[in-house]
Parts: C-alpha cells; structure tokens; sequence
C-alpha cells in the first residue's frame, strides 16, 4: 500500500510540474494571439511544442495542436515573416494583405510582454502567500571555512561577516542578486577582494582572496568559481547510526553541539574539517552540548566507517534540516521582477567573450532542468508551492528577456526586422530572412541539445543511491 501511495505522490507532482511548465508557454504564445486578433492579422495555427502535432484541432480557421518536441511553442502568423522550420509549411493559398511595421513590433512584442506579466501575477502571490527563506542563508556570516581552499590560505575565519565582494556589498549568503555566492561566482580576474567585519577589530579588514575552479573535461558541467567559505548552520543531531562513535558517546537526538574543543561552531561543518585536519592521528574531541536547558561536556572519538570503505573518519551521525521560516508578507512584486530581470541580465553579460568571468554555458538549465527543480520545489509537502511561485517569477522574466534578444526566430528578432522596414521603409530581402533564420534556427536547437545533455547527465548521476555507513560493533 506504501508503494501505491508513493508512485502516486510522484505521478501527482509530475502532473503539478507538467501544468505549471505548460501555463508558462500557453500565457506566452496567448500573448501573440491576442495581439494577432487585435491587430487583425490571419491566425493560422496555435501550437504547445515544437514538431509534427500528435493532436490537432481546427476551430474557427485556426489550427490548436500539440507538439511532440516538449519545448517551447508557437503561434503561426503568414503575415509576419515566415518560420517554416519551427511552425511547419504555411497552408495558406490565398495571398494575404501586407501588414505594417507597428503591427509587426506589437504582436511580436506582446509575447514577451505577457510573460512579464504572469512573472508580476506570480510575484503578487508571492507577496501575499509569504516567501520561503532558510535563516541561515540570510546572514552574510561565514561558518564555516573549508580547509586548503583559498579562503583559509587568504585568512577567513568562522564567524567573520563579509561585508562587500570586489566593492559590492552584499545583502545574504545565497541569492540570485547581490549575495556572497552569487558575487564570487561572477567575479572577475586573478583576485576576489573581501570587505569582512572580525570579532573585537573595529575597523573592517580586507582579504584578498584567490579561487578554485574544478577543471573539466568538456562533456561535464563546468565549475563555477568556489573561494571554500558556508554560511551559518546550527549543529542539532537528528539521526545517530548504529555502533557509531556519536552512539557510543551517548549523544541523543536534539541536541545542539555548541563548542568543539573549547572552538565555538559557527557551522556544523567545522565539525567535519577539524576530524579532516587530524589526518591519521584521530584524537578525541570535547563538545560541549546543550540538551533542554543543561549544557553538559563528553568525549568523543571520531572512527572510520567499515562501509563504505573510502570515507573518513567521522562521528556517525546526521544534522537536522536548517530551520525554514516564512516572510510574510514576502518581497514587493516590483523588487522580485527587478531582481529576476538583474540575475538573468548579469548571467547573460558573464557568457560575452570579453568578459573575465568563469561562467559557461553548460551551467544554464534546459526544459529537462527547469522541469527538475519545479520536481523538487512541489514535492516539499509544507512549502511546495510557495517555492513554485518563487521560481514561477524568475523562469517568466526569462522567457520574457530571452525572447527579446535580438534573433531572428525570437520576438526580439521580429521587432528589429520590423524597425529595419520601418526605418528603410522596405522589408529584408525573404531570401536573407531564410537563410538568418535557419542558422539562429540551428544554432538555438544546438544550444537546446547541448544543455539539455548536461541536465539528463545531471539526473542520472542523482539517482545513484549512496552505499549506507556501517560501523563495526
């Protein structure tokens, strides 16, 4: 019974995933047809996906169908020019009248003008429902310093606040826009600069910082920049595994590990770095322990685990999930669009050749990642759908922005062609139409193959079930 009830939550949420993906290119490609209808032009198909329909129905003159490429979609117009590639052949034999530049720019327009506004429709109910927020995330506190990486060998501690990354000032530790994260993994040349705030030093230090970058070979997701710092965590146990030294040490679910050798932990991490550091000289560590209202001291000798057998030594014992709250009323409507719009722009200028950052193209998501962490967004059964409208927001202001790039087979191509006409008073030439479209045409299938490799590959390796820890009795 257990097992029904399990394939039907995750059929439940694949049918959430599919609606919510869909509304999205529905709403879009709605903006298109409405604008079509208004300006009077021949609607001649209106289609959800790319490729030959596996459903088609024609009502009132126009063609409604179903693709079989899950991506995407289309309104079909043969007054606008011609995307034979993408919507199939034109059907229509009689000769069509000739529309004006403005018509051109409003329809094409009005696609990407709809999805900004289902962005700022998800952003209402995000301000009103409450945004999701780990607490930990919203601190710009280290807590935790990886050892070797370079924000140890440059002179980051545990408990330091990073206050500006290369002059910007940062608002919290993971975010799309202006976080210590996001900051690093956009920043430019050879040094990260660190404006931090230390314990009993007045005046702000800062810490030239380098980075790690994992080199790759090319059939791999590339790295993003890493300088080796974790936000603030609390150390609650949640889960101790059997004969292990948490066990045997007598330590009980809740409680809250304060200090590790008189060092207090900023992170839950540290924990794991001090045992790393030891090397093969395990020593035992005291932890001081609040349990209730007592604060009491034990001993504990990290051991390595019989199984699996390349994992270090360790103290066998799972931390609690950081605390979720909700902000509520969450973000105004207005700042979520603009910091969307902001993230998607800054991703966009780090891809430019002339720009010194590490950021690849391989790292963007395709259909198959976006529809991945919507999966992971509603399969939370307490904030499911508030993180769903969260994301909902940030995937619409990308499609909106995507689409106005200048492109031939996107909207934002239509609208240039449609000022050339305008300016020049005469169209493209339909040959050079043809031809740019086709090479955009190729080049975004590309584009949508090759993330779309990275993202299976990424979901693949996930479903890989870790070996469990054993300790010997």
């Amino acid at each position: 019974m257990d097992l029904v009830i399990g394939i039907g939550k995750v059929l439940w949420t694949l049918f959430q995933v599919i609606v919510l993906f869909n509304i999205l290119i529905v709403v879009h490609e709605l903006g298109h047809y409405w604008a079509a209808k208004w300006r009077g032009l021949k609607v001649e198909k209106f289609q959800i996906w790319f490729g030959k329909p596996i459903w088609k129905k024609k009502i009132k003159d126009v063609q409604w169908g179903l693709g079989w490429i899950p991506m995407g979609g289309f309104v079909a117009l043969p007054q606008m020019a011609p995307m034979e590639m993408l919507e199939g052949k034109n059907d229509e034999e009689d000769s069509l009248p000739p529309i004006t530049p403005k018509d051109k720019i409003i329809v094409a327009f009005a696609g990407p003008l709809f999805s900004f506004g289902l962005a700022f429709v998800f952003a209402l109910l995000v301000w009103g429902f409450g945004k999701p927020v780990r607490e930990q995330l919203q601190s710009t506190v280290v807590g935790s310093v990886v050892p070797g990486m370079p924000a140890e060998l440059a002179g980051v501690l545990p408990g330091d606040q990073i206050l500006k990354i290369d002059g910007i000032k940062v608002q919290n530790f993971a975010g799309m826009v202006d976080s210590v994260l996001e900051r690093i993994i956009y920043s430019e040349g050879e040094e990260i600069v660190l404006l931090i705030k230390r314990q009993g030093i007045n005046e702000p230090l800062e810490i030239r910082c380098g980075f790690n970058r994992e080199e790759r070979p090319a059939h791999e997701r590339q790295d993003f920049r890493r300088i080796g710092v974790a936000p603030i965590s609390e150390a609650i146990v949640d889960i101790i595994i059997s004969n292990s030294p948490a066990e045997k040490a007598g330590l009980k679910r809740g409680d809250k590990i304060l200090q590790a050798n008189g060092q207090t932990l900023f992170g839950r991490e540290m924990l794991s770095f001090m045992i790393q550091k030891m090397g093969d000289d395990i020593k035992p560590i005291e932890l001081l322990i609040l349990r209730g209202e007592e604060k009491i001291k034990v001993l504990i000798v990290p051991e390595v685990p019989i199984q699996p057998e390349e994992n270090p030594a360790m103290l066998g014992l799972q931390w609690q999930l950081p605390p979720m709250t909700i902000e509520s009323p969450g973000p105004n409507p207005f700042t979520q669009i603009w910091n969307g719009a902001t993230a998607i722009f800054r991703t966009l200028s780090a891809l430019m050749p002339w720009n010194d950052a590490d950021v690849s193209v391989s790292q963007m998501s395709s259909a198959v990642g976006i529809g991945k962490y919507y999966y992971e967004t509603l399969s939370d059964p307490v904030y499911g759908w508030r993180f769903a409208f969260v994301l909902s927001v940030l995937i619409n202001v990308n499609l909106g922005m995507l689409n106005l790039l200048p492109l031939p087979v996107l909207d934002g191509g239509h609208i240039v062609m449609a000022l050339y006409e305008w300016i020049f008073k005469s169209p493209l030439n339909i040959k050079l139409i043809e031809m740019l479209q086709f090479g955009c045409a190729l080049l975004l299938i590309s584009f949508m193959v090759y993330v779309t490799w990275f993202d299976v590959r990424d979901l693949s390796s996930e479903s890989e079930n870790p070996k469990p820890i054993v300790f010997s009795p």
